[in-house]
C-alpha cells in the first residue's frame, strides 16, 4: 500500500445443514436393552454435498439381524444390510428423511430416523476502526478496537434473524453466559492476539440448534500514511512513498491513520510531529496536518508523526516519511 491503500475484509459466508434429533422406536421384545441413533458426517454439510449416515447401535446385540433403509419413504436397496448409507444433501429449504429399520432374529425391530434440512448463515465481521473517507476498502480489525460479528441465518422459510436465538464464544468463553434471544450479533474489543475464533449456535423456537459455525477473525496492525495537502487540489489522495521529492518552498502533510479505533481522536490522544528525531511544535490548528518550507537549496529530511491513545496502550500508531528538496 504506497499510492493508495487497497484492503478487503469481507465477511465469511458459511454453509450448514440442520440435523434433527434421532427418533427411536422399539417395538417387541428386545433382550438386551439399549438403542440405536444415527450419525451424520460431515455434521453439518453443504447444499449438495455427499452425507454419510451409520446407524449406532452397539449396545444391542445385532448378530444376525438385518437393515433396511428408507430415504423419504423410498427403500434404498442398494444400501440393503448396510450399517451406513450415502445420500445427497438436498437444497435450502428442502428436508431429507433418512430411516432405517432394524430386525431382530428373535423378531423385535428397532426404527431409527434423522431429517436433515439445509441451512445456510452468513458471518459478517465489522470493525470500528478509522479509514479516510476515499479510501474504497473496509475497516479492518485492529488491536484494542471494538469488533462486531453478525449472524445472517437463512432456512427457506421466513423466519427472520430475530426469531432465533443465538449462543455466542469468542475465544472459547461463552459471551452472556448463555443463549439469547434475537441476539444475533455479538461485540467485543480484541486483545493482543493475532487471531480472534468466534463462533455462535443458532436454535429455533423448539429449542434445536440448527447451526453451529465459527470463524477466525484475523487481527491486523494499524498503519499510517502521508499525503499532501495542495492549496488548490485539496488533499491529493495519492500517498507519499518512502522518499519524496517535493517541488516549491512550501508544502502541507496531511498524516492519516488506519485501522486504528474510530473513538481514538476524539479521546483527546497524543499526537507528535518529529523532523530528524526532534519533537517540533505544530502551529496548524489540525494536528494531522504540518506546514513544511525550504531553509536552504538543497537538503533532505526525515519527517514522523506518532499517533496513540494515553488510556488505551493497544491503540497507537506511528510512521517517517524521508522528504527532499
Amino acid at each position: 500500500m504506497k499510492n493508495q491503500l487497497l484492503a478487503c475484509f469481507s465477511g465469511l459466508l458459511c454453509l450448514c445443514f440442520f440435523v434433527l434429533p434421532v427418533q427411536a422406536q422399539i417395538s417387541g421384545a428386545l433382550s438386551g436393552g439399549g438403542g440405536s441413533n444415527l450419525v451424520t458426517e460431515p455434521r453439518y454439510p453443504e447444499p449438495g454435498e455427499e452425507v454419510r449416515i451409520e446407524l449406532s447401535d452397539y449396545s444391542l446385540n445385532t448378530t444376525g439381524a438385518t437393515f433396511t433403509w428408507y430415504v423419504n419413504g423410498v427403500e434404498q436397496i442398494a444400501a440393503k444390510n448396510e450399517r451406513k448409507i450415502m445420500v445427497k444433501a438436498g437444497e435450502l429449504g428442502s428436508k431429507l428423511t433418512v430411516q432405517v429399520v432394524t430386525r431382530l432374529p428373535g423378531g423385535a425391530t428397532l426404527e431409527a430416523k434423522t431429517i436433515i434440512a439445509p441451512v445456510r448463515v452468513d458471518l459478517l465481521i465489522a470493525a470500528d476502526t478509522l479509514t479516510p473517507s476515499f479510501y474504497p476498502g473496509r475497516a479492518l480489525p485492529s488491536s484494542g478496537s471494538s469488533i462486531q460479528v453478525t449472524a445472517i441465518p437463512f432456512t427457506g422459510n421466513s423466519t427472520t434473524p430475530e426469531n432465533y436465538s443465538y449462543t455466542w464464544r469468542v475465544g472459547g468463553e461463552v459471551i452472556s453466559g448463555s443463549s439469547r434471544f434475537g441476539k444475533n450479533s455479538v461485540t467485543f474489543t480484541s486483545g493482543f492476539e493475532r487471531n480472534v475464533t468466534v463462533s455462535v449456535d443458532v436454535i429455533d423456537q423448539n429449542g434445536y440448534t440448527i447451526t453451529s459455525e465459527s470463524i477466525l477473525v484475523p487481527i491486523s496492525d494499524p498503519e499510517l500514511y502521508f499525503y499532501e495537502v495542495n492549496p488548490l487540489e485539496g488533499l491529493r489522495q495519492q500517498a507519499l512513498g518512502k522518499n519524496y521529492i517535493f517541488v516549491g518552498d512550501e508544502m502541507r502533510v496531511r498524516a492519516e491513520p488506519y485501522f486504528v479505533s474510530r473513538t481514538l481522536m476524539s479521546q483527546n490522544p497524543f499526537l507528535e510531529w518529529k523532523l530528524n528525531g526532534k519533537t517540533i511544535t505544530n502551529q496548524s490548528s489540525d494536528q494531522q496536518e504540518i506546514v513544511l518550507r525550504k531553509t536552504g537549496s538543497r537538503g533532505s529530511f526525515e519527517l514522523e508523526f506518532h499517533v496513540r491513545n494515553l488510556a488505551q496502550l493497544l491503540q497507537g500508531v506511528k510512521d517517517s516519511v524521508t522528504i527532499s528538496f
